[in-house]
């Protein structure tokens, strides 16, 4: 249920509201519990707890410096689910933080006073976002909510001055009181028509814009600083067809992440939108049913190994403005057999090494070893 209530940060006062309506003191709440295990998983960057079934919890953050993090990186292969309470509190240095697919909570007061976090991605995941876990994040001015996010904390962020774009999906059925208290005069919420978070935009007097929002549940997506998107992978477990937009919500989709697709046995058609400038390397590799591609105009490069491996590809058509295409790009797709680029593209080594025989490959500049006897225009 969506209420108007007072904020959860009061003006010159360090107390706080909690779930069950009393105030409490700021610094009663708990900070996280560290056991002799976390060191052991912990690369130096933050300590991790053993929740006991295989997952990890992030407690705390030893470098204080650290300014660029990927919490599921720092954790190895075993998936973080959780976020401590107070774990990464008055780090001032972080400017960007990754947070895991695999994550289900966001503690309270997780990453308040994070002064210098300039944008986030709450994955799709968690089910709720704690109390104050991102208040006081002054200069934070864009947050995107994937869905399937189900609860926004009281005050979760409050006091973030600078914040004037948040993209809330249909999922967030609820959000807490003061959930955006103290924030940019210039904040508007970013949903579909009629989803609940409209409903708290009109209560709490906050600017609300449903014309230009398209939810998209068929990627992962991470934003850069430049407010722009990358595709990290799929959400589904077995997509037969992918298509990439050209923006989302306004922002452009300007990249598709190295190994995003990596080894996807189900993938059969690509549509990538002319937003992509670059396609990572192995971003394709592997992807053996891969029927179809198509580009609009707009990609400016492949990367090493991008399609290689997809054996079922028979033809490719780069765009107009295609500058390069990198090593082993298409290598190995054997069923390849006509290739057209522009002139001016630059093609390194083994790029069409080991597709099929006979294969015609119009266009493009050949650096170091001419890559399966280019035809020509």
């Amino acid at each position: 249920m969506l209420t108007r209530r007072p904020p959860f940060v009061q003006e010159g006062n360090d107390r706080i509201m909690m779930q069950d309506g009393f105030s409490a003191p700021v610094d009663s709440v708990p900070r996280p519990r560290f056991s002799s295990a976390c060191a052991m998983v912990g690369r130096h960057v933050m300590d991790f707890s053993d929740n006991g079934d295989g997952t990890l919890t992030a407690v705390r953050c030893i470098d204080r410096q650290a300014d660029d993090l990927d919490i599921q990186f720092e954790a190895g292969a075993c998936p973080v689910v959780a976020i401590a309470p107070r774990a990464f509190e008055g780090c001032a240095a972080l400017r960007r933080v990754i947070l895991p697919e695999s994550l289900r909570q966001i503690g309270e007061m997780a990453f308040s006073g994070c002064a210098h976090l300039r944008t986030l991605v709450i994955p799709g995941g968690v089910q709720r976002v704690g109390t104050l876990a991102f208040a006081k994040c002054s200069q934070m001015e864009r947050v995107r909510i994937e869905p399937g996010v189900a609860q926004l904390g009281p005050s979760c962020f409050s006091k973030c001055a600078a914040l004037k774009r948040v993209e809330i999906p249909a999922s967030v059925a609820q959000i807490g009181g003061g959930a955006f208290f103290g924030c940019s005069k210039e904040l508007k919420l970013y949903g579909a028509e009629g989803v609940p978070a409209q409903q708290y935009a009109r209560l709490n007097g906050l600017a609300f814009d449903s014309q230009s929002w398209k939810e998209d549940e068929e990627l992962v997506l991470r934003e850069e600083e430049d407010g722009t998107l990358t595709v990290m992978g799929a959400r589904q477990a077995a997509p037969h067809r992918i298509e990439i937009p050209t923006e989302i919500c306004g922002r452009r989709v300007a990249a598709i992440a190295p190994k995003a697709f990596f080894a996807n046995g189900t993938l059969e058609q690509l549509v990538v939108g002319g937003g992509v400038r670059e396609i990572g390397e192995s971003a394709f590799f592997g992807c053996r049913q891969l029927v179809s591609v198509s580009f609009e105009r707009g990609l400016e490069c492949l990367r090493d190994s991008a399609f290689a491996g997809c054996e079922s590809l028979t033809q490719v058509t780069l765009p107009w403005g295609t500058g390069a295409v990198g090593r082993m790009a298409f290598f190995g797709c054997t069923r390849l057999s006509f290739v057209k680029m522009p002139t001016t593209t630059r093609v390194s080594d083994f790029a069409f090494d080991g597709c099929a025989p006979g294969i015609r490959v119009f266009g493009g500049v050949y650096a170091g070893r001419m890559a399966a006897n280019p035809a020509g225009e």
